[in-house]
């Protein structure tokens, strides 16, 4: 996931943040890195939910300040 461009971190911590395990699906259809995306969000979606929603916020914060700078 840390190869992914800050925006994309925050768009697969997003979409894991509202969709879980279902993420993945939404993301494919992204025409320039679909795969990539998908490969993330499955990663991250597959640990349990007290892991996943905590780092998806972190990833998700992280990701919102490193595009600020």
């Amino acid at each position: 996931m840390q190869a992914l461009a800050p925006r994309d971190r925050a768009l697969v911590a997003v979409a894991v943040l509202l969709d879980g395990r279902e993420a993945g699906s939404y993301l494919t259809g992204d025409a320039l890195c679909g795969d990539a995306l998908q490969r993330a969000a499955q990663s991250l979606a597959q640990l349990p939910p007290e892991v996943r929603m905590p780092l998806a916020g972190t990833v998700l914060r992280e990701s919102l300040e490193e595009m600020s700078r």
